[in-house]
């Protein structure tokens, strides 16, 4: 089993090795299914067993007074946990595992895993107003990148995991192993190439396949047939694309300037989640918990206009005061309740003004619920292939495109509010923006323009030690010393310095045991300043290391531990630079 694991990381470093891709992409897949799992169960067995009727959604049995009471102790239930623990253990959602993969490769804690599950199941069982989704997202992308950093996968493959565990989380949450696919490629990896989609798609394949097996065929939501009546209807349709980004871009602000706004004390702020869920659970039960016992009204057309108005406003209200305020749920979820409720009231009303015209309600329901999660995420091809799995029905992607697009730029160009992860990630000092320069470097391993025709020398050695190292015409002898790597010596100057008995004879010296040595440090030739990198890494960290430390090369090692036998070759400033420039 070593030795095959020691053959999966050598492939993946030097090549992306197709097979070995799509066979971790399964195993990712797999785990992110089984966590996923794991994480409904312990949300949806507690609520079937203390709401009434089984139902895990029936928050509105509850007395007042608990409905009032529970998102209290919950949110102070989880500022005591959060409270324990550092401010970067905090961190969780989307934008974590945006800020992950932009800044620390795909590296995701474990600790922030923990407090990701844990503190997501409080929030959803204790009625507050939140979404499975955020957190599933996180968890698929800790699994994929904890699996990577298990088997000592090169940083790019850690990523790749991250967003095949990403795929797998969408996939097994909404039945929609498409959606998955493009919402991690869309809104994580921010990119598409052929490599990169093969595991990415089996393990949403594979995240689908679970869930199916535990919980049936069925998509999360009860979808009647949907048929548009009209092409007069498109004004509508219009109206709809409108509304919809505009409430997006209304959600986006509320959260953003909370958590401008928000007190710095943790208590303080989960006081307020906890007071604010409490008080609307008194005057609005619905708005509690996940929702989608309403969402499913909505579609089916059984909730009046004037209810779903108010659910929509309500609901878009306390879940961008939670997000802003740092509650630990997810955004997506919501996102679909706005949708639903907002666009089942514009059908609603369209019935009722024109009713030779517009469609059932359930269709501006659907409608609404991908405008919304697309203007707010700024994702239309996630948005679309949700649509399109849910509904099983292709006649609805041709004015879901129109809603779409004009629901996201209404969003982003009128009232210029962008993708809602992003942003908050902007509000502490952190960017997700990738020029195509970086994401390409990001791609390829240092072992992609690694000079792999190497030796390695003592900084001091005899002649004889230095012809044999000559032997096989490296092209760089890497010098070692007590204190590690010193440089990089070009073994075309220390040969011509061989030849010349003359020259040579200047730089010879005797050390403690009386042989003629050399000083590969002092003499004249071609020298290259070191510090040393993984295998593991791409061109980019390597970009970093060498503007950070202010080297020329780095050593590239096998392992964990840095020394001589580690070595595998050298990789310089110009070559990475060279390799954009005339590859691309």
């Amino acid at each position: 089993m070593a030795s095959l694991i020691h053959q999966l990381r050598l492939s993946l470093a030097q090549g992306d090795a197709l097979p070995q891709l799509a066979i971790l992409g399964v195993i990712a897949g797999l785990i992110t299914s089984g966590t996923i799992l794991l994480f409904r169960y312990a949300i949806e067995a507690p609520l079937a067993a203390y709401l009434a009727n089984g139902d895990h959604e029936n928050f509105e049995s509850l007395a007042p007074w608990i409905r009032f009471f529970l998102p209290l102790s919950g949110a102070l239930l989880v500022a005591f946990i959060f409270a324990k623990l550092s401010t970067q253990s905090r961190m969780v959602g989307v934008s974590h595992v945006l800020e992950r993969i932009k800044h620390h490769q795909g590296h995701m804690p474990l600790t922030n895993f923990f407090a990701q599950f844990f503190a997501g199941i409080i929030c959803i069982l204790s009625g507050q107003s939140s979404g499975r989704e955020g957190p599933a997202v996180h968890l698929g992308a800790a699994s994929g990148s904890v699996m990577g950093r298990q088997f000592e996968l090169p940083s790019r493959h850690i990523q790749l995991l991250l967003a095949s565990g990403v795929a797998a989380a969408i996939s097994a949450s909404f039945n929609t192993p498409i959606a998955g696919v493009i919402f991690a490629m869309e809104v994580i990896v921010m990119g598409f190439n052929f490599v990169s989609l093969i595991p990415v798609i089996l393990a949403s394949v594979t995240g689908a396949l679970v869930t199916r097996w535990v919980y049936g065929t069925e998509p999360a939501f009860e979808v009647p047939p949907l048929e548009m009546r009209s092409l007069l209807e498109f004004p509508f349709l219009v109206f709809e694309g409108l509304l919809m980004g505009a409430l997006a871009a209304l959600f986006i602000w509320i959260c953003v300037r909370t958590a401008k706004l928000a007190p710095k004390s943790i208590w303080t702020r989960f006081l307020i989640i906890g007071l604010l869920n409490g008080s609307l659970a008194l005057a609005l039960p619905a708005m509690m918990g996940i929702g989608y016992d309403t969402v499913n009204q909505a579609i089916t057309g059984h909730l009046p206009w004037v209810i779903l108005l108010t659910y929509a406003l309500a609901k878009l209200c306390i879940t961008s005061l939670n997000l802003g305020l740092g509650q630990p749920a997810g955004a997506i979820g919501p996102m679909l309740f706005i949708g639903a409720c907002a666009g089942g009231a514009l059908g609603e009303l369209g019935n009722f003004f024109a009713p030779d015209v517009a469609s059932a309600n359930g269709y501006y329901a659907m409608l609404g619920m991908a405008a919304m999660m697309s203007a707010c995420l700024q994702a239309p091809l996630t948005a679309l292939m949700t649509l399109l799995e849910l509904t099983n029905n292709p006649n609805i992607i041709l004015p879901a495109m129109l809603v779409v697009v004009i629901a996201n730029l209404t969003a982003s160009e009128l009232f210029k509010q962008k993708s809602l992860f992003p942003r908050l990630l902007q509000l502490r000092g952190l960017s997700t923006d990738t020029s195509p320069v970086e994401q390409m470097l990001r791609q390829n391993s240092v072992l992609t323009v690694a000079e792999k025709n190497i030796k390695v020398v003592p900084k001091h050695a005899t002649i004889d030690t230095l012809r044999l190292a000559l032997n096989g015409n490296p092209t760089w002898l890497v010098i070692h010393g007590e204190k590690g790597i010193l440089g990089a010596l070009t073994a075309a100057d220390l040969a011509n310095l061989l030849m010349d008995e003359d020259r040579l004879s200047e730089w010879l010296e005797k050390d403690e045991e009386g042989n003629h040595v050399i000083n590969l440090m002092a003499i004249p030739a071609q020298r290259l300043t070191c510090k040393s990198i993984s295998m593991r890494a791409n061109l980019q960290e390597a970009l970093d290391i060498m503007i950070d430390e202010k080297v020329e090369c780095l050593t590239i090692h096998y392992g964990k531990e840095v020394n001589t036998a580690s070595v595998m070759g050298i990789i310089e400033h110009d070559k990475i630079h060279n390799y954009y420039r005339y590859t691309h």
